[in-house]
């Protein structure tokens, strides 16, 4: 049976093993989320801003985007190291990225190497390339297994079976201006895009 809840639980267990390990503790846990992509092939991101709050205490976020958990277990932890090396520079005021949020500078590949990563540079989107350094890899087999997540969203396109009708879609549509991202929700909301810094507008 699927339960969510145990891969929310198992990402939340992977952040606080990282964090103790590659951090020494320094980061605060942010809610850690996962949700479909919204058509950006991205495998995760970190929201710039703290955007959740919890009895007073405000959060940032870290996603991993659900199309994209059913991977070996270093890749997604690579993922997870890869988003905690820009939670890192975010607190400590260390701009990272540049080109509205999708060239990672050389100030990324400095933190997410001095954190149990190796960074390779892409043509377009600067040093993003991601995958565990060898030392990071082994401690994560040992502490991890392969036990990784059998679970991932498919990217469905189509109609809903039987004889009623299809639900009217009352979703709201929003675009960053920067980007061209598109999010939709069934409610008025400020959402602001992690990569751009950008608010995004409602159509």
């Amino acid at each position: 049976m699927l339960q969510i809840s145990q891969i929310i639980k198992k990402t939340e267990e992977m952040f606080d093993q990282f964090n103790q390990h590659f951090y020494n503790n320094v980061l605060t846990r942010p809610a850690i989320t996962v949700s479909p992509d919204g058509g950006r092939g991205a495998y995760g991101w970190c929201s710039i801003h703290e955007i959740w709050n919890a009895n007073g205490e405000k959060y940032r976020e870290i996603n991993l985007c659900a199309e994209y958990l059913d991977r070996p277990i270093s890749e997604l932890a690579a993922t997870l190291l890869h988003e905690m090396a820009h939670l890192y520079n975010i607190v400590h005021g260390i701009q990272d990225v540049s080109n509205n949020g999708y060239y990672h500078n050389l100030k990324f590949k400095a933190t997410a190497e001095a954190h149990g990563l190796h960074i390779e540079k892409h043509p377009k989107y600067g040093w993003t390339i991601t995958t565990l350094s060898p030392e990071a890899e082994a401690w994560i087999k040992e502490t991890l297994g392969s036990d990784s997540i059998h679970a991932s969203r498919l990217q469905t396109i189509g109609t809903s079976k039987g004889g009623g009708k299809k639900s009217q879609n009352r979703s709201i549509k929003y675009t960053c201006p920067c980007c061209g991202t598109i999010i939709r929700a069934t409610r008025r909301v400020n959402v602001i895009c992690a990569d751009c810094n950008e608010a995004f507008e409602p159509e």
